[in-house]
């Protein structure tokens, strides 16, 4: 399945400002969050955190392995894009799960987010299939310092704290030192990553700005959106690839 949304940055969910001079008396002041809340509350966001990270990772071996036994990276992309719209709408059809149904103005309005996930889901899919999972790893890991630059410029989003700014340096400085002595070095594997590099970022960012603009009621119908939207184009695109048709002709099922 392919997950659109969840976070690649954290920034503070609020600001305590103290106005000296102006203070409410105590009677009048906001109740306290109980340490219990707080503690539920970091903890929900360490599980969602971590979550992320073994989907991303399953995900991304899971695409490596695919696209080595098949070699039709837009057949797997369809698959994995066009599976995950119908589960979403079979979970509500079982009443599990609240989501959208398709609308036109929804549709419309939310077709370049879908685009521009394909697009970084096909990079994603290309890049794995010329360079290895380590060389992808390591460029993945460096977006974070783009994307803050960027939510700083774009969205008026704060910057990140010196500490934050050491790993993220670091994280680059081990990204460069990679690819000088990556003894696989491959121009197609590294320019697909680069591709998607350049993607990716685009896409974290407009995808803040069109989750503040576009009204939609749930996540899973943002879930439900893209991937269905997105799973369109992908069936020109391997039908009309000879090499892929041949890859898919001659599919061992017992792979």
């Amino acid at each position: 399945s392919q997950q659109r949304w969840p976070p690649t940055s954290c920034t503070p969910s609020s600001h305590l400002l103290v106005l000296t001079a102006h203070l409410p008396p105590i009677a009048h002041l906001p109740p306290v969050e109980p340490p219990q809340t707080a503690m539920s509350s970091s903890s929900g966001t360490a599980f969602a955190v971590g979550g992320y990270m073994l989907c991303s990772a399953t995900l991304l071996i899971s695409n490596k392995y695919a696209v080595h036994k098949l070699a039709a990276p837009s057949f797997v992309l369809f698959s994995q894009l066009a599976g995950t719209a119908l589960v979403v709408k079979t979970a509500q059809a079982l009443g599990y799960i609240k989501c959208d149904g398709l609308e036109k103005s929804k549709a419309l309005k939310f077709f370049p987010v879908a685009l521009i996930f394909l697009s970084t889901i096909f990079l994603n899919i290309k890049s794995l299939q010329y360079a290895k999972v380590e060389t992808f790893i390591v460029f993945r890991f460096s977006t974070p310092l783009c994307i803050s630059v960027a939510d700083y410029l774009f969205l008026g989003l704060q910057l990140p704290s010196p500490r934050s700014w050491a790993c993220l340096i670091a994280l680059l400085v081990g990204a460069v030192a990679y690819a000088q002595t990556d003894s696989s070095f491959e121009v197609k594997g590294y320019t697909f990553c680069a591709l998607w590099y350049a993607v990716f970022c685009l896409d974290q960012i407009y995808l803040k700005h069109v989750v503040n603009t576009v009204k939609i009621d749930s996540n899973w119908g943002r879930v439900y959106y893209s991937n269905l939207l997105a799973s369109a184009p992908l069936i020109f695109t391997f039908a009309g690839d000879q090499s892929e048709m041949e890859a898919l002709k001659g599919m061992d099922m017992s792979a």
